[in-house]
Protein backbone atom coordinates (compact mmCIF):
# COMPACT_ATOMS: atom_id res chain seq x y z
CA UNK A 1 0.00 0.00 0.00
CA UNK A 2 2.96 2.27 0.66
CA UNK A 3 4.05 2.01 -3.00
CA UNK A 4 0.53 2.90 -4.13
CA UNK A 5 0.47 5.96 -1.88
CA UNK A 6 3.84 7.05 -3.25
CA UNK A 7 2.67 6.66 -6.88
CA UNK A 8 -0.51 8.62 -6.15
CA UNK A 9 1.37 11.32 -4.25
CA UNK A 10 3.22 12.23 -7.46
CA UNK A 11 -0.19 12.90 -9.04
CA UNK A 12 -1.44 15.13 -6.20
CA UNK A 13 -3.53 12.39 -4.59
CA UNK A 14 -3.58 10.52 -1.31
CA UNK A 15 -5.37 7.44 0.02
CA UNK A 16 -7.12 7.60 3.35
CA UNK A 17 -9.69 5.56 5.26
CA UNK A 18 -13.04 7.00 6.26
CA UNK A 19 -15.17 5.12 8.79
CA UNK A 20 -18.18 3.43 7.16
CA UNK A 21 -16.90 4.23 3.65
CA UNK A 22 -13.55 2.49 3.61
CA UNK A 23 -10.57 3.53 1.55
CA UNK A 24 -10.99 6.84 -0.29
CA UNK A 25 -8.97 8.96 -2.68
CA UNK A 26 -8.37 12.62 -1.78
CA UNK A 27 -6.62 15.45 -3.60
CA UNK A 28 -3.61 17.19 -2.08
CA UNK A 29 -3.62 20.11 -4.50
CA UNK A 30 -6.09 22.11 -6.58
CA UNK A 31 -6.96 20.83 -10.05
CA UNK A 32 -8.15 22.82 -13.04
CA UNK A 33 -11.61 22.12 -14.53
CA UNK A 34 -11.27 19.39 -17.15
CA UNK A 35 -7.82 18.31 -15.94
CA UNK A 36 -7.34 14.54 -15.91
CA UNK A 37 -6.63 13.55 -12.33
CA UNK A 38 -5.95 9.87 -12.82
CA UNK A 39 -6.47 7.38 -15.62
CA UNK A 40 -6.01 3.63 -15.27
CA UNK A 41 -7.05 0.61 -17.28
CA UNK A 42 -9.40 -1.68 -15.36
CA UNK A 43 -7.94 -4.69 -13.60
CA UNK A 44 -10.56 -6.80 -15.39
CA UNK A 45 -13.52 -5.90 -17.55
CA UNK A 46 -16.32 -7.62 -19.43
CA UNK A 47 -18.81 -6.10 -21.87
CA UNK A 48 -22.28 -5.97 -20.35
CA UNK A 49 -23.77 -7.26 -23.60
CA UNK A 50 -22.50 -10.27 -25.51
CA UNK A 51 -22.47 -8.39 -28.83
CA UNK A 52 -19.35 -6.32 -28.02
CA UNK A 53 -15.65 -6.84 -28.57
CA UNK A 54 -14.01 -8.18 -25.43
CA UNK A 55 -11.05 -5.81 -25.76
CA UNK A 56 -12.29 -2.50 -27.21
CA UNK A 57 -16.07 -2.88 -26.60
CA UNK A 58 -17.01 -1.96 -30.18
CA UNK A 59 -19.99 -3.72 -31.75
CA UNK A 60 -18.67 -3.72 -35.35
CA UNK A 61 -17.49 -6.77 -37.34
CA UNK A 62 -17.73 -9.17 -34.40
CA UNK A 63 -16.68 -12.78 -34.55
CA UNK A 64 -17.07 -15.29 -31.72
CA UNK A 65 -14.06 -17.13 -30.37
CA UNK A 66 -14.07 -20.40 -32.29
CA UNK A 67 -13.18 -22.44 -29.20
CA UNK A 68 -15.43 -21.19 -26.38
CA UNK A 69 -18.15 -19.51 -28.48
CA UNK A 70 -18.73 -17.01 -25.61
CA UNK A 71 -16.29 -14.15 -26.22
CA UNK A 72 -16.39 -11.87 -29.29
CA UNK A 73 -13.66 -9.83 -30.97
CA UNK A 74 -13.80 -7.23 -33.73
CA UNK A 75 -10.53 -8.46 -35.26
CA UNK A 76 -7.16 -10.13 -34.79
CA UNK A 77 -5.60 -7.10 -33.09
CA UNK A 78 -8.04 -7.12 -30.17
CA UNK A 79 -7.93 -10.89 -29.93
CA UNK A 80 -4.12 -10.85 -29.69
CA UNK A 81 -4.15 -8.07 -27.07
CA UNK A 82 -6.50 -10.13 -24.90
CA UNK A 83 -4.89 -13.51 -25.59
CA UNK A 84 -2.85 -13.95 -22.37
CA UNK A 85 -6.02 -13.75 -20.29
CA UNK A 86 -8.54 -15.19 -22.74
CA UNK A 87 -6.38 -18.25 -23.43
CA UNK A 88 -7.00 -19.55 -19.90
CA UNK A 89 -10.58 -18.23 -19.74
CA UNK A 90 -11.30 -19.96 -23.05
CA UNK A 91 -10.05 -23.29 -21.69
CA UNK A 92 -12.33 -22.96 -18.65
CA UNK A 93 -15.39 -21.82 -20.64
CA UNK A 94 -14.92 -24.58 -23.21
CA UNK A 95 -15.33 -27.20 -20.47
CA UNK A 96 -18.69 -25.80 -19.33
CA UNK A 97 -21.81 -27.64 -20.47
CA UNK A 98 -23.47 -25.78 -23.39
CA UNK A 99 -26.74 -25.32 -21.44
CA UNK A 100 -24.91 -23.92 -18.41
CA UNK A 101 -22.95 -21.47 -20.60
CA UNK A 102 -26.24 -19.61 -21.13
CA UNK A 103 -26.37 -18.82 -17.40
CA UNK A 104 -22.93 -17.19 -17.40
CA UNK A 105 -23.75 -13.53 -16.92
CA UNK A 106 -21.27 -10.67 -17.35
CA UNK A 107 -20.91 -10.57 -13.54
CA UNK A 108 -19.94 -14.24 -13.44
CA UNK A 109 -17.43 -13.76 -16.27
CA UNK A 110 -16.00 -10.70 -14.53
CA UNK A 111 -15.32 -12.76 -11.41
CA UNK A 112 -13.85 -15.62 -13.46
CA UNK A 113 -11.51 -13.14 -15.17
CA UNK A 114 -10.62 -11.59 -11.81
CA UNK A 115 -9.34 -14.92 -10.52
CA UNK A 116 -7.66 -15.84 -13.79
CA UNK A 117 -5.80 -12.52 -13.89
CA UNK A 118 -4.72 -13.00 -10.29
CA UNK A 119 -3.42 -16.49 -11.15
CA UNK A 120 -1.56 -15.22 -14.24
CA UNK A 121 0.04 -12.45 -12.19
CA UNK A 122 1.04 -14.94 -9.47
CA UNK A 123 2.61 -17.10 -12.20
CA UNK A 124 4.34 -13.98 -13.64
CA UNK A 125 2.63 -14.41 -17.05
CA UNK A 126 1.13 -10.92 -16.62
CA UNK A 127 3.29 -8.37 -14.78
CA UNK A 128 2.25 -6.98 -11.39
CA UNK A 129 2.58 -3.25 -10.83
CA UNK A 130 1.71 -0.99 -7.93
CA UNK A 131 -1.45 0.15 -9.75
CA UNK A 132 -2.26 -3.24 -11.31
CA UNK A 133 -2.48 -6.05 -8.78
CA UNK A 134 -5.00 -8.17 -6.90
CA UNK A 135 -4.06 -6.61 -3.55
CA UNK A 136 -6.07 -3.55 -4.57
CA UNK A 137 -9.16 -5.74 -4.98
CA UNK A 138 -8.49 -7.43 -1.65
CA UNK A 139 -8.35 -4.08 0.12
CA UNK A 140 -11.83 -3.03 -1.08
CA UNK A 141 -14.58 -3.08 1.56
CA UNK A 142 -17.19 -5.79 0.97
CA UNK A 143 -19.91 -4.48 3.31
CA UNK A 144 -21.05 -8.10 3.78
CA UNK A 145 -22.61 -7.27 7.15
CA UNK A 146 -24.92 -4.72 5.47
CA UNK A 147 -26.27 -7.15 2.86
CA UNK A 148 -29.61 -8.87 3.34
CA UNK A 149 -29.87 -12.66 3.44
CA UNK A 150 -31.46 -12.94 0.00
CA UNK A 151 -28.51 -11.10 -1.61
CA UNK A 152 -26.01 -13.21 0.36
CA UNK A 153 -27.63 -16.38 -0.99
CA UNK A 154 -27.40 -14.97 -4.52
CA UNK A 155 -23.70 -14.17 -4.05
CA UNK A 156 -23.11 -17.70 -2.72
CA UNK A 157 -24.84 -19.23 -5.75
CA UNK A 158 -22.85 -17.02 -8.13
CA UNK A 159 -19.62 -17.90 -6.28
CA UNK A 160 -20.40 -21.61 -6.66
CA UNK A 161 -20.88 -21.12 -10.40
CA UNK A 162 -17.50 -19.35 -10.63
CA UNK A 163 -15.94 -22.25 -8.72
CA UNK A 164 -17.60 -24.73 -11.08
CA UNK A 165 -16.23 -22.88 -14.13
CA UNK A 166 -12.68 -22.62 -12.79
CA UNK A 167 -12.57 -26.10 -11.24
CA UNK A 168 -9.68 -25.22 -8.91
CA UNK A 169 -9.58 -27.32 -5.73
CA UNK A 170 -7.96 -24.50 -3.74
CA UNK A 171 -10.53 -21.81 -4.65
CA UNK A 172 -12.26 -20.10 -1.73
CA UNK A 173 -16.01 -19.76 -2.44
CA UNK A 174 -16.49 -17.41 0.53
CA UNK A 175 -13.83 -15.06 -0.86
CA UNK A 176 -15.56 -15.10 -4.27
CA UNK A 177 -18.88 -14.18 -2.63
CA UNK A 178 -17.17 -11.31 -0.80
CA UNK A 179 -15.66 -10.10 -4.06
CA UNK A 180 -19.13 -10.06 -5.65
CA UNK A 181 -20.14 -7.79 -2.79
CA UNK A 182 -17.12 -5.56 -3.44
CA UNK A 183 -17.91 -5.07 -7.10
Amino acid sequence: MEELEEALSDKGLTVSSVPEKGRCLFTTRDFFPGEVIISEDPYVSVPNKSAKCEWCFTSNNLKRCSACQVVCYCGNTCQKLDWKLHRVECQALSKVDKERVKSITPSIRLMVKLYLRRKLQDEKVIPITVMDNYNLVESLVSHMTDIDEKQLVLYAQMANLVSLILQWPEINVKEIAENFSKV
